[in-house]
């Protein structure tokens, strides 16, 4: 990959709970990748009881973000960004912080459901039991995009990550194929982007979160924005499949991507 395409909207720092790594280390491997850029989005999760704006995250994740942009200005393309996860379960908190954090980008997502832990720690016992968290969780998605005060929206297929990937239950996907479809439409057109994932490319599950099938329909639907984003917690993996990533982005008919500064999203062509 050449420097002018790749772009890593998706990186965590040690101000995310499950991160250890110091920003400086995560971008100094983004220029070891041959990065043009990379979003620090560390998580933010909106139904944090804890959640306070000089907190880890976002205050201090932003400072370090716009340290950063001025420790690598002229290198490497440092955006300030969060990864806003559950934001309808305390709505006032999501728009307070988004009303009063100047953010380059905002990557939203849906870790858990409401009053329920991450899908991560979740057990997982039958199909049918991950066919009805699954039902919520697409629900949950939908009042999200509907909510529309985001960027784009992290990893569609989350919990597919744990339910397929670790567990090794196969559910029927096509059983949402509507819920999806109207979340693939709402953001086309709502004019935000859908984020192609590539850490489940270095997980159990082998793919990317989302897959081509939705790429390709969210193409169909008259998406026009796309962000990559690596997903990493640790240098080794800033930039990761980001190349397979791209090629997925291809196939689905686009012959660009995007990466968002000032909330204002900025082209990158696919050679």
């Amino acid at each position: 990959m050449t420097r002018q395409i790749c772009f890593d909207s998706h990186i965590h720092t040690e101000f995310s709970f499950d991160s250890t790594a110091r920003p400086g280390d995560m971008l100094r491997a983004a220029l070891s990748a041959g990065l043009s850029g990379a979003a620090i989005t560390d998580h933010c999760e909106a139904d944090d009881p804890e959640l306070t704006e000089d907190g880890p995250v976002p205050g201090d994740s932003f400072a370090a973000a716009c340290k950063m942009k001025e420790t690598y200005a002229g290198r490497l393309k440092v955006l300030a960004g969060i990864e806003l996860g559950q934001p309808l379960f305390n709505r006032a908190a999501a728009e307070r912080l988004l009303n009063n954090f100047p953010f380059d980008f905002v990557l939203c997502s849906l870790h858990n459901l409401k009053g329920a832990k991450d899908f991560y720690f979740l057990t997982y016992d039958s199909a049918e039991n991950a066919e009805k968290l699954l039902t919520a969780y697409f629900d949950e998605v939908l009042k999200i995009v509907r909510w529309n005060r985001f960027d784009s929206l992290a990893h569609l297929t989350y919990p597919l990550r744990y339910i397929e990937g670790e567990a090794g239950i196969k559910v029927n996907i096509s059983r949402f194929d509507d819920v999806i479809r109207e979340i693939l439409k709402t953001l086309a057109q709502n004019g935000k982007a859908l984020e192609i994932n590539t850490s489940g490319l270095r997980q159990k599950i082998g793919r990317t979160l989302p897959d081509l099938p939705d790429l390709k329909r969210f193409k169909e639907l008259g998406g026009e924005y796309i962000t990559i984003g690596s997903d990493a917690h640790k240098p080794e993996d800033v930039g990761a499949g980001l190349k397979r990533g791209i090629e997925l982005i291809k196939q689905a008919g686009f012959s660009c991507y995007q990466y968002y500064e000032n909330r204002i999203p900025h082209t990158i062509p696919i050679e």
